[in-house]
């Protein structure tokens, strides 16, 4: 019951974190440049775009911590990082083809690894600061 509980906030955690850091920073940062938005929203303005896959890989990191530190520890934690980031990429192709003509078609594809390898780093991370801490609880108690 208690892992069932973990992987089912793992996969919910994700792409509602996603979509409360992401969303609103990427609108705000693309109002900065409204001479670059096109009428769909996107933009072909290569900074622009490589910017939007610099913050989306930052948030999608940060996804995959949280999911991770939901998921617990061993072999659990694994599972739960990895059905997020399945259901992340899920999410992520039909959102991405809602916009695929307002945006380069290779950002589409760049967005769609940065879930496949920023989720599992964000996993990584986690699990060494878990690692991390234990060992220096460790060293204090001996």
């Amino acid at each position: 019951m208690k892992n069932g509980l973990r992987l089912l906030a793992a996969l919910c955690v994700a792409p509602l974190l996603y979509g409360l850091l992401c969303l609103p920073l990427l609108g705000w940062w693309m109002s900065l440049f409204p001479s670059k938005v096109n009428e769909l929203g996107g933009t072909s303005y290569v900074p622009l775009v490589i910017s939007i896959e610099v913050l989306q890989a930052g948030v999608l990191l940060l996804c995959g911590m949280v999911a991770a530190l939901i998921g617990g520890r061993g072999g659990w934690q694994r599972v739960c990082l990895a059905m997020a980031t399945l259901v992340m990429l899920v999410i992520g192709v039909m959102v991405q083809r809602q916009f695929w003509d307002a945006l380069p078609a290779w950002h589409h594809w760049i967005f769609f690894l940065l879930i496949l390898a920023m989720m599992p780093v964000g996993g990584v991370i986690t699990h060494r600061l878990q690692r991390n801490r234990n060992c220096d609880a460790a060293v204090r108690l001996g």
